[in-house]
Parts: C-alpha cells; sequence; structure tokens
C-alpha cells in the first residue's frame, strides 16, 4: 500500500509525523511536493484544512484516491481529526471504509473548472453587478442582477452559499444548490435541482468563473457556461456521522 502526503506550508511538522506515524505501520509513504501525482497513490494524507484539500483536488481531475484530512486550520469540515491524528488515521487504514461526494464540471467557452464545494460566477468589477440568467435544462429558472450566483454541491452547501443565505444540504442527497450573491432583489429563493440536470448559466457583462477559490476563468456576454455532475467524484475515509459532524463544525463558526 502506498500513501502519499500533501500539506499547507505551516504544516510541514505535522506532516512529518504522519510520515513517520505511517511508516510505523508498514506503509509506503512519502511526502510530495508536486500534487499532481497523488492521484497515482492508494491514498492521501491532506494536513492542512478544507483549503488544502480543495486545492488538492485542483491538480485531480479524475475520481481521486481515498482522502484523509488533518486539520491544521480553523473549521476543518472536509477533515476527519485535528492534530491528535493517531487512533483515527489507524482506524481508517484497518477499515479502510469510504464515501464518495460529487464535484461540478463546469465548462466555459470549451475550458473546464472542476469544484467539491462550488462553482462561482462573480462580477469582474467590485461594486458592479452583473445580470445572470440561468437555465435548467433549457429552462429559465432565474433572471436577477446581482453581485454573482452560485451553483453548489451538497458538501458545498456550508461553504460560500451558506454565508450568502442559502440551506445546509445533506450532504447524501443528489443535488445541486443555485443562489445568488448578494442579490438586488426582494424575497429571492434558492433552487435546489437534482444532480442530473444540465445548467446554463449567461452573463451580460464581464465576469469570473471560479472553482472553489482557486481556479478563475473570464467571461462575457458571449461566453457560453454550462454546468454538471462531474464523474470525477471525490472519495474520503468515512466519516461515521456526516451529519454530526457539520453540526459540530458549524457551531464554532461565529
Amino acid at each position: 500500500m502506498r500513501a502519499c502526503i500533501v500539506h499547507k506550508p505551516d504544516s510541514a511538522n505535522v506532516a512529518r509525523e504522519v510520515l513517520e506515524f505511517l511508516k510505523k505501520l508498514g506503509v509506503s509513504a512519502e511526502i510530495i511536493e508536486d500534487w499532481r501525482l497523488a492521484k497515482d497513490f492508494d491514498f492521501i494524507v491532506s494536513v492542512g484544512g478544507d483549503g488544502t484539500i480543495l486545492r488538492l483536488l485542483q491538480f485531480i481531475e479524475t475520481k481521486t484516491p481515498p482522502i484523509f484530512g488533518i486539520n491544521t486550520g480553523k473549521v476543518g469540515l472536509l477533515t476527519h481529526c485535528d492534530r491528535d491524528f493517531g487512533k483515527h488515521l489507524l482506524k481508517a487504514i484497518e477499515e479502510f471504509e469510504t464515501e464518495e461526494f460529487m464535484r461540478i464540471e463546469c465548462a466555459v467557452d470549451g475550458e473546464r473548472l472542476l469544484a467539491l464545494n462550488e462553482i462561482a460566477i462573480l462580477t469582474a468589477k467590485p461594486a458592479r453587478m452583473i445580470n445572470v440568467q440561468v437555465f435548467v435544462d433549457g429552462t429559465k429558472v432565474e433572471d436577477i442582477r446581482c453581485d454573482g450566483m452560485l451553483f453548489s454541491t451538497p458538501i458545498g452547501s456550508t461553504a460560500y452559499a451558506l454565508s450568502t443565505g442559502g440551506p445546509v444540504i445533506d450532504p447524501s442527497v443528489d443535488s445541486m444548490l443555485i443562489v445568488p450573491v448578494a442579490p438586488f432583489k426582494l424575497g429571492w429563493k434558492p433552487w435546489v435541482v437534482h444532480a442530473d440536470r444540465v445548467i446554463e448559466a449567461k452573463v451580460d457583462s464581464e465576469a469570473f468563473v471560479v472553482a472553489d477559490g482557486h481556479k478563475v476563468v473570464s467571461a462575457d456576454k458571449d461566453s457560453k457556461i454550462v454546468l454538471k455532475k462531474s464523474n470525477a467524484s471525490v472519495v474520503f475515509f468515512k466519516v461515521e456521522n456526516r451529519i454530526g459532524k457539520i453540526v459540530e463544525k458549524l457551531r464554532l463558526i461565529r
């Protein structure tokens, strides 16, 4: 069994502790700097926070090996434990139970983006709204002036989408969430649609399309922006009570 370890810059010491721990278990492990290689290992240990995992996923465009997250950041909704990782990582390796979550795939004029949390369409000019039209399977469901529009997975509903007033969605529900950012409209409501729907968005001026806060592509009024469920899912070592984990972590947000 081969494992790789990725880490954010200030967590190198914890990463080395993980390396020694895995070697004592007889696991062939290494800390990698080129995160594009992570897809070739049997499992991945990410040392950092949710941002570290989201950054890692930008380097893996296929279904991922199982990921185990050690939180050295703040909230850590996607992680499995904090710095005292020993018993948790041991249990994960011994049982090797996993769970799978969808990603959203977005094509902008032919360029592909992948997101575990959300695809965000945001105005390219701060303090200037854009008009966003949203079509679901060809039917226009929204036409609104706003700072942007979010297209979120269920597991991403606790991220950017939550801060814009969207609902928390059970990660096991096969769906996509559509929620505007700072809409200029009274009484707006988010949309939750089945994950098999194909969504198209159109903007009336310059915008940025952003995948999980990392990869950014420019768009304009002539751009074709198409979103759908990706086949490149993300595999995590199983969390025993995912809903309980969400509740626990959301209590930390003040």
